[in-house]
């Protein structure tokens, strides 16, 4: 047996120019200079761990979404700037029934109740929640229809009570959860007994 190290072969050299390039050359004279534009370049290689760990991280950038599909930022908890900023907003509200003069009687506290104000993360959007206070369904459609029409002038009048310095998107939007909850309660409160009423309240 012999000792001896078994060397690794070699590969083969790839042409120095490419077979259509060796044709240009071999029919016409190329100065030396320019030779080097007729040389066949080299594929680089990738290692493989890079290229998987690019592969996974392109993987988690295109299918991983950074929030849910039916994230709002509104009904999230609201932090300390959203709790503040809201009751700031909720004090201009008060502020503005009890100076200003309301467009439309629609938009009023007698046909409206605010059920409270809710802040963006980025303080940049609010939503003032309310219900019209009447039964009427006629009423309620020109309760709904007016502070649609007034959105533009109210929210500027709030935005000048609160002494907002930076910009700020109002909209009034109905509380559905809340009248929805109430027609909830109000159906146990009917389907209950006297006795039952008289053993929950205190």
């Amino acid at each position: 047996m012999s000792n001896s190290i078994i060397k690794p072969r070699k590969q083969p050299k790839l042409p120095r120019y490419p077979p259509e390039n060796q044709q240009i050359l071999d029919d016409m004279m190329i100065p030396g200079p320019a030779l080097r534009f007729f040389k066949a370049k080299k594929a680089k290689k990738r290692p493989e761990s890079c290229s998987l760990a690019s592969s996974i991280s392109i993987e988690k950038l295109y299918t991983t979404p950074a929030r849910l599909v039916n994230f709002n930022e509104f009904d999230s908890t609201p932090n300390i700037p959203q709790q503040r900023l809201a009751e700031r907003l909720q004090r201009a509200i008060s502020t503005m029934y009890s100076i200003e003069t309301m467009p439309s009687r629609w938009v009023t506290p007698g046909y409206v109740m605010i059920r409270g104000v809710k802040v963006s993360r980025n303080l940049r959007k609010c939503r003032v929640m309310y219900e019209p206070s009447t039964t009427v369904k006629k009423e309620r459609g020109y309760v709904h229809r007016a502070l649609q029409g007034h959105t533009h002038l109210l929210s500027s009048m709030i935005r000048n009570h609160a002494q907002l310095k930076r910009p700020l998107s109002i909209k009034f939007v109905p509380d559905t959860q809340a009248k929805e909850l109430e027609d909830v309660f109000e159906q146990i409160e009917s389907s209950l007994t006297k006795e039952e009423l008289a053993m929950i309240t205190p």
